[in-house]
């Protein structure tokens, strides 16, 4: 028999995954990779208008050059070149590591775009950076996607060299991707005909009773998941999930009673995940709305999020520098998936304490995400980890560090298997989200960065003022005591916040806007 749970799961996250036919605005790399169109169709049209949607702030000066200059010439030569800058940027050991992740990101995304224009080196570079992407997922919609595009960018190389890819023409990546998977089957067949010939005669069968030569092990099923098996119909109520059996044996009868008490509500119950909302688009318009400037890693948390039927996913990081409102907008993100969160500030945290503590004189915690399960009743709340940068703790001794526990809880296999010190029992808590904010990656030990999604939070630039004032004009004054009436501002205001504020910081244009009103409410006439 085929895994169904698998099979169901595939195909709910191929649904989420799939970019549409279409795009008329330009894509990310990651979103390009798992096949997503170039703007109207063209990668040179494309190139035009993605130079002129960047965010430069903070870019090394020849990377604003080589890349902005193809708003005006995205030519082969030219994108070949800003590729080449973004890489030499991204080995720069002067640059930071925030800045130089950026710089290679940029290089990657202009290397696919040279690609498709008919350049050979950047097809073989883009199909390397394609098969990093594959080595690091885990998902497989997102593997079948990102396959597709290494077979894809191996053929385009090869209508390179034989002189007949025609970069003049749009990118007909539809066809092109549909031939390539029909290659990959084909060679998959031949992978699984050769696996049972090399099979036989040997002594294969485990102790569990499988064998590669039977016609339901999972190796040969695989294929079989994608293309013939129906979906099953599991109804469309959420789903459930037990995430404690029972509580374990405690050391004392108030112990036991207390542990109840926390854990009762929870302990042999089947209790629900929330499902992902049917109104994604309203959701994803309506926080983008408030934060214009965020609006790729709207989109792009909101896509990792919601690939299955419950709300779920790796654990995402937001990097940006302080005042890009990246804390506002991972608060706003779980309120608009209808997710409890709790928030935990990793910068007031001096030890690992966020993963329980046992009893110890007369007081015992749980695990931080245990307590938002027992709290809220739900499988899947958010953690919002605020300044995850920040942490302190000691590397060796007794108090240990928050980051010592998220590697296990970041672990799909750990978090299934996770010992709470109050339940004395292993609990799955492989469902709760993680959602986290950072100013820079540099102190985040990377073995705990490579379990999560890393998100760039930019600052905000002038052409967002007219967006982003409304907001934050409402939000002083309902701090300044005002009426909600009297946080319209007019032109004058709106060009003093211009002149005063080029971009930049929305803590300070948060100042910019308390002042103005202050000031208005002091000059008004008094009755």
């Amino acid at each position: 028999m085929t895994d169904d749970r698998r099979a169901r799961r595939a195909r709910e996250s191929e649904r989420a995954l799939t970019p549409s036919p279409t795009s008329h605005t330009p894509q990310t790399v990651e979103a390009l990779r798992r096949g997503a169109r170039w703007m109207w169709g063209n990668p040179h049209a494309d190139g035009r208008a993605w130079s002129t949607s960047l965010d430069y702030s903070g870019l090394p000066p020849n990377v604003c050059r080589a890349v902005g200059d193809l708003a005006d010439n995205a030519s082969r030569t030219a994108v070949v070149a800003a590729a080449e800058a973004c890489e030499r940027a991204a080995a720069e050991a002067g640059l930071t590591h925030a800045v130089r992740e950026r710089c290679g990101v940029l290089g990657e995304r202009t290397r696919l775009l040279a690609a498709f224009q008919g350049d050979y080196v950047s097809a073989c570079i883009a199909m390397h950076q394609a098969d990093l992407a594959l080595a690091a997922s885990v998902d497989d919609a997102e593997r079948r996607l990102l396959l597709t595009t290494r077979a894809e960018l191996s053929y385009v190389g090869h209508l390179i060299l034989t002189g007949v890819y025609e970069a003049s023409q749009d990118a007909a990546r539809g066809k092109i991707r549909e031939s390539a998977w029909d290659d990959l089957r084909a060679e998959a067949e031949l992978v699984q005909f050769w696996g049972g010939l090399d099979a036989k005669g040997s002594a294969v069968r485990d102790d569990t009773g499988m064998d590669p030569r039977d016609e339901d092990h999972p190796d040969h099923a695989l294929a079989d998941d994608w293309f013939d098996e129906p979906l099953p119909d599991d109804g469309d109520g959420p789903e459930h999930v037990t995430v404690l059996a029972r509580i374990g044996d405690q050391s004392s009868a108030t112990a036991a009673k207390e542990a109840k008490a926390m854990l009762g509500r929870i302990e042999g119950k089947a209790i629900p995940l929330i499902a992902v909302p049917s109104d994604l688009r309203a959701i994803e318009a309506g926080l983008v709305a408030e934060a214009p400037h965020l609006a790729a890693l709207i989109g792009e948390a909101l896509s990792i999020l919601t690939r299955r039927r419950s709300v779920g996913g790796p654990p995402i990081v937001a990097v940006g520098p302080p005042g890009s409102g990246k804390s506002r907008t991972m608060r706003r993100l779980p309120e608009g998936l209808g997710l409890p969160a709790t928030v935990f500030n990793a910068d007031a945290s001096t030890d690992s304490s966020f993963c329980g503590t046992p009893r110890r004189w007369s007081s015992m915690e749980t695990a931080v995400p245990t307590a938002a399960m027992a709290s809220s009743g739900f499988a899947n709340p958010a953690i919002l980890i605020d300044e995850l940068d920040k942490a302190g703790g000691a590397t060796h001794g007794v108090g240990g560090r928050l980051y010592d526990g998220l590697h296990g809880l970041w672990s799909p296999e750990t978090s299934r298997r996770w010992r709470d010190p109050v339940a004395s029992a292993e609990m799955d808590l492989s469902h709760v989200v993680y959602l986290c904010t950072a100013n820079g990656p540099g102190a985040i030990p990377r073995s705990l960065l490579d379990r999560a999604r890393v998100l760039q939070a930019p600052l905000p630039g002038p052409e967002h003022l007219a967006a982003l004032a409304p907001r934050v004009a409402a939000e002083a004054a309902a701090s300044l005591g005002l009426h909600p009436a009297e946080a319209t501002l007019d032109g004058d205001e709106m060009a003093m916040l211009a002149l005063h504020w080029p971009g930049g910081s929305l803590r300070r244009l948060q100042r910019l806007v308390e002042t103005v009103l202050a000031a208005r409410a002091a000059t008004a006439p008094r009755h």
